[in-house]
């Protein structure tokens, strides 16, 4: 009778309570325990986001949507809407627990050496300056922000961001960072440490850390009503952004590149990250901590490598291919990551 009476009580609590678990002891027994579970954990991560990116592909037609259209979402969705979802991600995370000294130098560690080896190997596979930069720029620069902050917050909710918001914050500047000097490097000038510092100032994934930091530290309280118009922005970050990247994939760019393309998409997908992420689990590094390095050295090239390789005198129908082929690529080894991760519990 007395659980009775607490059913009457929390009717709705209750419910969910019984039916989770439930639904939890059904789902360990029929589909095989906690291999087959995680199968279904990481399918239910990876695939919603790629048919969102698969949307924007199909919205890509011209009747939908332009390319002019696509460019300008795209700059909105990177200087307004990531701003804010990185500022919330900050500004509502416990800051003593996101703070990771020793993940962000091995991060930064494996981002340098990802630069080093491509600056060393590259020039001995591919003749062309123009097409070297780009590939170059594959080896080190992910999609962190569009694709990566997304698929740890389907993994970790997003009241649990910020480890990897903080993360981004510093490792999105040394991409753009070392971007420029590869680009640079290959196309005969003289990289201006100036105007590199200034873009990494004005970027607004860097700006949104340093404002939620400020804001955090100082006990600033944005007001109720600011903050719910702030978190709904922060939540349609995501969908947007991969939405806008579906739309900004070309095909046609695949022609006559393929032995380049298959030599960086597998360094991208798979050979870095089965290096790193395999020393960072002998390092002790798990859950949150392991998922960033995942998503730091196995999401694929990012979108904006094909606009700045094109501002740049690189080779920008390489680059947006490689945006394409390591996307593709990434939507089955991304899965394949989180389901074994998740089976030998590290994630």
């Amino acid at each position: 009778m007395r659980q009775n009476h607490r059913f009457l009580h929390h009717p709705v609590s209750a419910l969910d309570s019984a039916s989770a678990s439930c639904y939890n002891n059904l789902a360990i027994s029929r589909k095989g325990g906690i291999g087959t579970e995680s199968f279904f954990i990481s399918l239910n991560t990876v695939l919603p986001m790629f048919l969102i990116i698969a949307t924007g592909i199909l919205v890509r037609r011209p009747h939908i949507i332009s390319d002019s259209a696509i460019q300008e979402a795209n700059t909105l969705c990177f200087k307004v809407f990531m701003f804010i979802l990185i500022f919330y991600n900050v500004y509502t995370s416990d800051l003593d627990s996101s703070f990771n000294g020793s993940l962000l130098c091995f991060c930064l560690i494996g981002v340098f050496s990802e630069f080093f080896l491509g600056l060393v190997l590259i020039p001995h596979i591919e003749p062309s300056n123009p097409a070297r930069g780009v590939m170059l720029q594959d080896f080190f620069r992910s999609n962190l922000i569009l694709l990566g902050v997304p698929m740890a917050t389907a993994l970790y909710g997003e009241g649990n961001l910020g480890i990897i918001s903080v993360i981004s914050a510093i490792i999105v500047p040394v991409f753009n960072f070392l971007a420029v000097l590869s680009l640079e490097l290959f196309r005969g000038g003289k990289p201006s440490v100036e105007k590199i510092a200034r873009s990494i100032a004005r970027n607004p994934i860097f700006m949104g850390a340093v404002w939620g930091l400020l804001a955090a530290v100082t006990g600033l309280k944005v007001p109720t009503v600011i903050e719910s118009a702030v978190s709904s922005m922060a939540k349609a970050a995501t969908p947007l952004s991969l939405l806008l990247m579906g739309a900004s994939l070309n095909f046609s760019r695949l022609k006559g590149m393929s032995r380049n393309l298959l030599l960086c998409t597998a360094e991208r997908t798979v050979i870095m990250p089965a290096v790193f992420i395999t020393l960072g689990a002998l390092l002790g590094f798990r859950g949150m901590e392991l998922c960033t390095i995942m998503l730091v050295f196995g999401t694929p090239a990012a979108v904006n490598s094909y606009t700045m390789a094109l501002q740049m005198d690189g080779d920008a129908d390489l680059a947006g291919g490689l945006v394409l082929t390591t996307t593709a690529t990434s939507c089955v080894t991304l899965f394949l990551w989180i389901w074994g991760l998740k089976s030998m519990a590290l994630l």
